[in-house]
This record gives structure tokens, C-alpha cells and sequence, in this order.
């Protein structure tokens, strides 16, 4: 799951304007084949073409709007704007929910996706929406940063006094420069290679950080793949829902 960068202590104004220009590169190759497919379907609106452009539209406006999604997930952590609503949850049943959901793509991509969970439930007090954006991110990126052939990992255990998640991957690994920086906004920034936002990972470490846990990234170097380790506290008592900022 490496992003290969030399990551340097960077100012501020620096940083941003590099996240800038990052923005820009991302936006603008799916805003160019958005232009192109709408130009085939007016073009050739009955033709076999302006089919598969109709699906290349639909593809390419799922991305815009999970950038866009992404973008305002940081906003809303950066203001302090996010509310968790807890529930008793079962992390394994969270686990395997994230796995079904990239099942498709991984098999599309050769990749071997295992699932390891106890049989009995590991019950957290946690907002189920925000743990499964944080659980579908970390395997996402695994899936990205993994060749054809590769092994993704999804394992849930339960601690004396918690529960540990486990997204472990096969792929290219990390540097230790990027291990010190990878949790922080914008860190995966470099505008001539395809790394995304720099946003995802901020944000898991944040929903981790509201439910009082921890999250680190372990990595034996370049091509020695990575392991994202997420600890949360069991429940600490029944009770319904709750809301908690």
C-alpha cells in the first residue's frame, strides 16, 4: 500500500499550494473524459458507442462525487463539525460488510481478499457508518496499492480490554518517511503521481481518534506491503443511542 513518496517537513503555505495543484490534476482527467463521453452521446445518441459512454459518465461522476465527498469529510473534521451517533455494534459483522463490499473489485483486479473473524460477536459502542467509512477506505486503499496476484487481509480479534482490526495488504509498502506522515492531511500530496487527495487516512485516524481509539500503520519498507492496526475500547455500558461529539 505504499504511496513511494519522499515526504519532507514542508510550510504550510507550501503544502497547500501543492494540494492545490494535486486537486486540479484529479479533478481535471475525469472532468476530460466526462467532456469526450458527452460528446459521443450527441453526436451518436443511438449508437452502440454513446452506450458505453452513458456508463463511462456514470463511473466518472461516482469518482467527482467521492472527491467531493471526501473534501467535505475534511472540512467537517477540520471545524470540529461531526457528531457520532453510537449503537452497540458488532466489529466482525462491520468487517465482513467491508469485505463483501470490495468482493466485486477485487476480483476484478486478481487480488485474493481473506477474511478472518471470531465466531462470536465483538460488541463496541461506535457510530456504524463512520467505523464502516473508516474500514471501507483502509481496504480501499489496500485494493489500490496491490498488484494482480496480491493478498488483502481483513482481521478482527478482541483484546482484554477492546477490540483490534487488522487491513493488512501484500502490496508495495511504505517508506519510513511515509510511515511518520500518513495519518496527517494532505501527507499522500505529489502532483506528477496518481496518490489521490491525501485525505482518506486523515480521516480515518479522526473517526478512530471520536470512538477513544488509536490507529498505526506498520510497514517492513518498499514492496514489503502494510498493515493498518485500528484499536477501539469494548462497550462500556448498554444503552441506546447516544450522541457524541
Amino acid at each position: 500500500m505504499s504511496l513511494n513518496l519522499t515526504l519532507t517537513a514542508q510550510p504550510t503555505a507550501t503544502r497547500h499550494q501543492a494540494f492545490v495543484a494535486t486537486l486540479a490534476h484529479e479533478f481535471r482527467q475525469p472532468l476530460s473524459v466526462l467532456t469526450s463521453a458527452a460528446a459521443i452521446i450527441e453526436t451518436a445518441p443511438c449508437s452502440p458507442a454513446a452506450g458505453l459512454a452513458a456508463g463511462t459518465i456514470q463511473r466518472q461522476t461516482k469518482h467527482l462525487t467521492r472527491m467531493v465527498e471526501d473534501l467535505m469529510d475534511a472540512a467537517r473534521w477540520a471545524s470540529g463539525k461531526v457528531t457520532l451517533r453510537t449503537r452497540r455494534v458488532d466489529v466482525c459483522e462491520a468487517v465482513r460488510e467491508a469485505a463483501n463490499d470490495a468482493a466485486p473489485a477485487a476480483a476484478a483486479r486478481g487480488q485474493l481478499l481473506v477474511v478472518s473473524t471470531p465466531a462470536q460477536p465483538l460488541w463496541i459502542d461506535a457510530d456504524a457508518d463512520r467505523l464502516q467509512q473508516a474500514l471501507s477506505n483502509l481496504v480501499g486503499n489496500a485494493l489500490k496499492y496491490t498488484g494482480a496476484g496480491g493478498k488483502i487481509s481483513l482481521e478482527a480479534e478482541p483484546l482484554a480490554f477492546g477490540v483490534r482490526v487488522r487491513v493488512s495488504d501484500t502490496g508495495r509498502g511504505l517508506e519510513p518517511d511515509a510511515l511518520r506522515h500518513i495519518f496527517e492531511l494532505f501527507s499522500q500530496v505529489r502532483p506528477d503521481e496518481e496518490t489521490g487527495l491525501g485525505i482518506g487516512l486523515s480521516v480515518v485516524k479522526e473517526i478512530v481518534e471520536l470512538h477513544d481509539g488509536r490507529i498505526e500503520a506498520q510497514s517492513g519498507g518498499a514492496g514489503c506491503g502494510a498493515s493498518f492496526i485500528i484499536t477501539l475500547p469494548g462497550v462500556r455500558a448498554a444503552g441506546s443511542t447516544t450522541p457524541r461529539s
